[in-house]
């Protein structure tokens, strides 16, 4: 019995010495990707700077002055963005200040590189050109903005994939993306204000995905595989 509680605690001091060193490395990684999150939002104005419509979105920062977001974020008609900024009023009334856009950069599917003057980001996620696409079964997880509210966690598991559906020409309101790939599909509940978010795979916490759609009334959610050249990555973080 002296042996059998020897090895035992033996090996619960190896379980609990080793353990520590795996999660620690894992919440070290997860707090820097976290801290790569921001919250965009683009107004377009009149000429009298009345807004005409605007669009919230998530992002992350790839660069000192690049922000990773999706494409259908994009309000061509104005080199205004506002980040991390709660104060929707403010916004819409332009009592706070705004950051200029001085490039944007497209892969075509559904994904978008804003390059940004005036801004440092401390924090920033890995952008190659040679992000996989997560598998079926594999666990992945993001950060988000649902319904405006920043800062909140999701977690779930790739489904599987599906080819991208043909918008509905005689439905006004349905959404078109600048996109041909097909859809990865993951089980995780995604709202408006998530697009933009960067998805990344559980086991070894790379990017896998840029959030694009969410379907079945917000339970599943879908992606598309990012397809920047390396061409682009440097020429938008010079």
């Amino acid at each position: 019995m002296k042996f059998l509680n020897k090895v035992t605690s033996l090996a619960l001091t190896i379980v609990l010495a080793a353990a520590p060193a795996f999660s620690y490395n894992q919440v070290k990684i997860k707090a820097k990707q976290h801290s790569a999150m921001h919250v965009i939002v683009m107004v377009q104005r009149d000429i009298e700077g009345k807004p005409l419509h605007g669009g919230l979105c998530t992002a992350y920062a790839v660069g000192p002055h690049t922000l990773l977001t999706a494409e259908h974020c994009n309000i061509p008609e104005t080199n205004a963005v506002y980040l991390d900024n709660e104060d929707h009023d403010a916004i819409k009334n332009s009592r706070v200040m705004s950051y200029t856009i001085i490039s944007r950069t497209f892969d075509h599917q559904d994904h978008m590189l804003l390059d940004i003057s005036a801004v440092n980001f401390p924090d920033t996620i890995t952008l190659s050109a040679s992000v996989r696409t997560a598998k079926q079964g594999e666990k992945v997880y993001f950060w988000g903005t649902p319904n405006g509210v920043p800062n909140q966690y999701r977690e779930g598991y790739v489904m599987g994939s599906m080819p991208l559906p043909k918008p509905d020409p005689e439905d006004q309101d349905s959404e078109q993306v600048d996109a041909t790939a097909a859809l990865t599909l993951v089980a995780m509940p995604t709202f408006g204000g998530d697009s933009g978010s960067a998805v990344f795979a559980e086991k070894d916490g790379q990017l896998v995905g840029i959030v694009t759609f969410g379907f079945a009334d917000g339970q599943v959610m879908g992606m598309f595989p990012v397809q920047f050249t390396q061409a682009q990555i440097t020429a938008s973080m010079q």
